[in-house]
């Protein structure tokens, strides 16, 4: 009989104990330095990685320990991916339902699923999705596309009116995400054979840029973010100029047959001289890093020293009134 009371005594002082700790948590979760930040991400492969010495897993590792960081402080992650299992939607999903707190009703990641992804966005998807403390979002196909027939087949890389409409869709979702978020986050990134009018990870940081958000640049990993933090230190990439992106008769006439109708320029020169306006201190000034640190951030494969700079940056953005 005693012993059963001592057992019972044990359960009520563990379930009581459980509870105090979900207070504990609930009041850290709180204090959390990012509470309502919300920080865009754009990552994706790139041709770089071998000659870096670097592999895929490298650059999801990152990602991976930037996103945990971000989550456990209290940020919410907006992203645009697909629900294909190589790539990073289902991670971030899986580290949102990981680092969710009791009683938070909060999302911890939004993704946005433009046309064609938000076609294999099932209601059951839907439900798993809020289940982990994910919001899915449809960005609706612009009005100005007209009707599209959701059931074919589309493909932007060998004919010119669906890739205008990939590239519209997506410039489209880009530039919400850019308006609903207080930050953006660019690592990697293809410089050839992408789906919109740019490198996915230069445009994402366009239209951030183009609305003052912060952007921080992890450029070690190469890429598209790497030919980015070029343009912000003053130089000319290769890879982000007219000769080398418009070096096919398909490019070349999508150009032609697009340019003024696309939603951002579809010429380099145009999109070099509006970068150039966030020159390395207008640039650094707007994400709240010294000159010094971005150029670090520039160069970093080091783990720990990314995290550090971009907590210190958003940190600093998260202390300022207008937020």
């Amino acid at each position: 009989m005693e012993t059963e009371k001592n057992i019972s005594g044990i359960s009520e002082n563990l379930a009581e104990s459980i509870v105090e700790q979900k207070e504990l948590e609930n009041q850290s979760r709180k204090k959390g330095i990012l509470d309502g930040i919300r920080i865009a991400v754009s990552v994706s492969e790139n041709e770089e990685l071998e000659q870096l010495g670097l592999s895929k897993q490298h650059l999801k590792d990152i990602m991976i320990e930037v996103a945990r960081y971000l989550m456990a402080n209290g940020g919410t992650l907006l992203y645009g991916g697909h629900l294909k299992n190589e790539g990073y939607t289902r991670l971030f999903a899986e580290l949102s339902y990981q680092y969710k707190f009791l009683n938070d009703t909060s999302f911890r990641f939004v993704n946005y699923f433009p046309f064609p992804n938000s076609i294999s966005l099932t209601i059951e998807i839907k439900a798993d999705f809020v289940k982990q403390q994910v919001e899915p979002i449809i960005i609706e196909i612009p009005e100005h596309l007209g009707a599209i027939d959701k059931q074919r087949q589309y493909d932007p890389f060998k004919n010119i009116e669906d890739k205008f409409i990939f590239s519209e869709c997506f410039s489209d979702m880009r530039n919400i995400m850019a308006k609903n978020s207080h930050a953006r986050i660019v690592v990697g990134g293809k410089q050839s054979k992408f789906l919109g009018y740019m490198p996915g990870i230069v445009e994402e940081a366009y239209y951030s840029l183009k609305a003052n958000k912060p952007v921080y640049i992890i450029g070690g990993f190469g890429g598209a973010a790497k030919s980015l933090s070029k343009v912000i230190c003053g130089e000319l990439p290769k890879e982000l100029t007219n000769e080398f992106q418009y070096n096919n008769e398909i490019l070349q006439n999508f150009k032609k047959e697009f340019q003024d109708k696309a939603s951002v320029p579809m010429d380099y020169d145009k999109l070099i001289h509006f970068l150039k306006q966030f020159n390395l201190e207008v640039f650094s000034d707007l994400n709240g890093l010294s000159v010094d640190e971005n150029l670090v951030l520039f160069e970093s494969q080091n783990i720990h020293e990314i995290i550090f700079l971009i907590m210190k940056g958003l940190k600093k953005l998260n202390e300022k009134p207008s937020l």
